[in-house]
């Protein structure tokens, strides 16, 4: 009798209370929906993971995931409540005096459970490791000092107690849920691992929300087999609620390519040859598409990821872009795609950044949904899923990469996020974009995401030999000895690797001029009034910030240009309008330029899909935002130098739509830094060195210097990109050489350092036991306030940042008070990240105000006061300034 007047939850004036017996069946009974609604390759999955059909197995995953709370039966859960103590004494419990109530009783749950599996014969890791995934369930795991700590009498969890207490409950659920067999498995795998303790905490974070499991009471816990049919149907609603809904293939019949994309008729090489690999592909895989901008890879990836569910019965899809600005762009081409796909079932769809509140697109489909006229289905973004924790658990996902790599690294709750993309497709887009130590995370990340089931498609336009090696190596196997020529497709499932090769479209190749230029930005000031013509759109990405915006007020003053009251740039006295498009713009102005630059320099496409013409003269400065991912088309291009394979990238923005007009008869790429016979320094004042490799910038000088004076795109991408990342032929100028070998030491060491940091960053690996240690320091989030970045869980290595919200005296701030939710999402529109460490030292020192605390969409952002001439009250060496974005009033360094 006694488990019936355990309570798990309460009122807080303790009127109400739900038994903790029928709490643990609630959360069974939300798992057993969950997994209903998987499609049945994720339920094998689970049955492997005990050697069991999934008949055997269900039973089994149901009384664990319902035993993760059994840890609530301990007097330092109990007495929290203070009224329990005479019910319990009553009942005959001895209890301590002075109970220790900040006891973790998850952690008690893990060793209830572990020695209750060890009576029933498991085995002694099998039973250790799954009472380890299901009492991590709030998001962190038990080290063996903590255990120890527990184990015995020293927090009156005493065997004479409460060990009766447990078998009680125990042998209760084993009884409901028919429990007979024992696993012959000897242990988890770290997968296995991963699938159960994900599975439990989001069966918990549903089973726990009383708005859909009110509070039973003590009568029901005469009937348990009664109680759990009923929480099977809280379930059901639930999860209707929330739009989890089965989780069928989009397509259940094959469908050629042109089915799907009637655009892309007949379909490009590439895209035939993924059409083919996919019809040969036996197992889910990991799939390495290389191939020039502008050939179809991402309706080629959508593609793939049609049949690779279709077949193998993935459940769902996740996108992952460098920025947040290509995952802006790529979230409009996938909700293009599931619109095809919608109208038999609703498909959740989250765009998942820092920055999504302010995606038009995003907050539409929230707010309005895309449903079909009969009601059979279309297309949602879920409020539930909105939030960080749960937002991979949606069944379609577009965001950054951070997303993805947080899920292997040491912060609270990883395994759910890794649960999340389990059984997926995982499509990353620009890989060649990333250092080595986000280049090592991505790597590990693809081994889970392997070990999981997941399929995963890796995208790019330019990429070293060396990524792939590395790749091949990190999914156990060797690329063949003579590498198929560029572009290929590269596909790796079980141990082996192939390749296939195919061709571009011939009608897509195009030669562009190369012209050298000084880096001084008065030579670039002349080669843009040199090479303007009458309709010419032109594109400037420059290395840094500082360098854009002093492009910009350079080029001279000109009327203002505002769309909706907010300034988009300038116009010339003689018609050019110049834009201006970086990262230090709030967050709400810089969508909005992005909006702009994108109707302007982009595809300019009609109602019938035909290029309209552009008129005018129009000049883009930018940095690397606009490098990959957004459909940018200039006539003419200046760059800075740039490694190799950024140069290309840029360079694939010229010419990109085929328009019937263009102010010259070939593309011009001017490239800035690379004119004079010798190569000039890369550190102060230009601080490229900074932003890329030093090293790989004078490899990239040596090899264009030598090239000539002309690149043939696609046909030169592979080897320009081999001939200064693998086969660079060292040049015989002594001072070069010198240079050279001190940037490749220091290059090579910080190589070293950032790959040996990725390797002790993550959670481990889920095939040589290192997952297995539960003796981490768990991280912070990477965007948690007032935390120093050394404690943060990072995803990509650089300067510390901060959020900032910029306010102004016709605010009316006042740091004590919460602002309600109107005035705080109109604030946090405006957040901007500041790397500056004078900056951030005096905005932690302020730390983030008391009001703002209480408000969620504040709590995360420093207050930033600028004064009435846009100077911080802090220091006015800061300027907001309505077109250049943040100003430092002095040099970069």
């Amino acid at each position: 009798m006694i488990p019936e007047y355990l309570w798990a939850k309460k009122t807080n004036d303790g009127e109400l209370w739900h038994p903790l017996v029928l709490h643990l069946i609630d959360v069974a009974a939300v798992a057993e929906k969950i997994l209903s609604r998987e499609p049945a390759s994720t339920r094998s999955m689970f049955a492997n993971a005990f050697n069991l059909s999934w008949h055997e197995a269900k039973p089994l995953i149901l009384f664990l995931v319902a035993c993760h709370d059994i840890g609530k039966a301990s007097p330092g859960f109990q007495l929290k409540w203070k009224e329990k103590r005479t019910v319990l004494e009553n009942l005959g419990i001895k209890l301590p005096k002075l109970p220790d109530i900040s006891i973790n009783h998850a952690f008690i749950t893990q060793l209830a459970i572990e020695r209750f599996l060890k009576e029933l014969g498991w085995s002694e890791n099998l039973a250790m490791y799954c009472a380890d995934a299901v009492g991590c369930h709030h998001g962190a795991r038990a080290t063996s000092t903590v255990l120890n700590d527990l184990e015995g009498n020293r927090h009156g969890v005493d065997d004479r107690n409460w060990s009766p207490i447990w078998q009680n409950i125990f042998k209760s659920l084993c009884t409901l849920f028919a429990i007979k067999n024992v696993p012959s498995k000897s242990t988890l795998s770290g997968a296995e691992f991963m699938l159960l303790a994900g599975l439990t905490s989001f069966a918990d974070w549903i089973g726990s929300n009383e708005e859909w499991f009110p509070f039973g009471n003590i009568d029901h816990c005469d009937d348990l087999s009664g109680w759990f049919k009923k929480s099977q149907e809280k379930a059901k609603r639930a999860l209707d609620s929330i739009g989890w809904e089965n989780r069928s293939p989009l397509a259940i019949e094959y469908r050629n390519f042109t089915e799907i994309f009637p655009e892309c008729v007949p379909p490009r090489p590439l895209q035939e040859t993924v059409v083919k690999a996919m019809s040969e592909t036996k197992t889910p895989g990991v799939f390495l598409i290389e191939a020039p901008m502008g050939e179809g890879k991402t309706e080629a990836a959508f593609y793939a990821y049609m049949e690779l569910q279709r077949q193998f019965g993935h459940r769902g899809m996740y996108m992952a872009l460098p920025t947040k600005a290509t995952g802006n762009a790529m979230f409009k081409r996938v909700l293009k795609f599931l619109r095809f796909f919608s109208s038999r079932r609703t498909l959740d769809l989250q765009l998942i950044h820092g920055a999504s509140q302010l995606n038009d697109a995003f907050q539409k489909l929230r707010i309005n949904q895309i449903c079909s006229d009969d009601g059979g289905g279309g297309i949602c973004a879920s409020e539930w899923f909105t939030h960080k924790k749960r937002a991979l658990l949606s069944e379609y996902g577009v965001g950054t990469i951070d997303q993805a790599l947080v899920t292997i690294l040491p912060v609270r709750h990883y395994f759910v996020r890794l649960w999340g993309l389990a059984n997926r497709v995982v499509i990353f887009d620009e890989i060649h974009a990333y250092d080595a130590y986000t280049g090592t995370l991505l790597f590990h990340c693809v081994r889970w995401l392997r070990a999981l089931g997941a399929s995963v498609i890796l995208l790019s336009a330019t990429l070293s030999p060396e990524f792939r090696r590395r790749l091949a190596e990190a999914l156990g196997t060797t690329l063949p000895k003579q590498e198929e020529a560029y572009p290929r497709l590269t596909v790796f499932t079980g141990d082996e690797c192939k390749q296939i090769g195919f061709t571009t479209e011939g009608s897509r190749c195009q030669t562009i001029a190369i012209e050298p230029i000084d880096s001084v930005l008065t030579t670039i000031e002349i080669c843009l009034r040199e090479k303007k013509s009458e309709n010419i759109f032109t594109g400037v990405v420059v290395n840094t910030v500082q360098r854009a915006q002093e492009l910009y007020t350079l080029l001279g003053d000109g009327d203002i240009i505002e769309v909706d009251a907010n300034i988009v740039g300038k116009r010339l006295p003689d018609g050019t309008e110049v834009n201006l498009f970086h990262a230090r713009y709030p967050a709400g102005e810089r969508q909005r330029r992005e909006d702009y630059v994108l109707s302007v320099y982009g595809k300019n496409q009609g109602n019938g899909g035909q290029l309209k013409k552009r008129n005018g003269q129009h000049i883009l400065i930018a940095t690397q935002v606009v490098e990959q991912s957004l459909d940018l088309d200039f006539d003419f291009l200046i760059s800075d130098l740039a490694p190799i394979d950024l140069i290309l990238q840029r360079a694939g923005r010229l010419w990109r739509h085929q328009r019937k007009e263009r102010p010259f008869l070939h593309p011009i790429l001017c490239v800035a830094g690379v004119a004079g016979d010798s190569v000039g320094s890369f550190g102060s004042p230009l601080w490229w060195n900074k932003v890329y490799r030093e090293d790989i910038l004078l490899r990239t000088w040596s090899v264009l210097k030598a090239h000539g004076s002309k690149i043939v795109l696609p046909n030169e991408i592979d080897s320009l990109v081999r001939n200064v990342y693998d086969d660079f032929v060292m040049p015989t100028d002594k001072e070069m050489v010198e240079k050279l070998e001190k940037a490749e030491i220091d290059g090579e060491g910080n190589c070293f350092a950032q790959r040996s940091m990725a390797h002790r960053a993550v959670i481990g690996l889920p095939d040589d036991g290192s997952w297995k240690d539960a003796n981490r320091f768990y991280l912070y989030d990477e965007d948690e306030p007032g935390v120093h970045h050394t404690l943060k869980a990072m995803t990509r290595l650089g300067e510390d940042s901060v959020t900032a919200i910029p306010l102004f005296l016709s605010d009316n701030y006042d740091p004590l008070i919460e602002p309600d939710f109107a005035i705080a999402k109109q604030w946090s529109i405006r957040s901007i990240s500041l790397s500056r460490l004078w900056v951030i030292k005096k905005l932690r020192s302020k730390g983030v105000p008391a009001g703002w605390k209480k408000q969620p969409l504040l709590r995360n952002y420093y207050p930033m006061l600028f004064d009435n001439n846009g100077n911080w009250t802090e220091n006015d060496m800061v300027k907001l300034d309505r077109e250049l974005g943040i100003l430092y009033k002095m040099k970069e360094g």
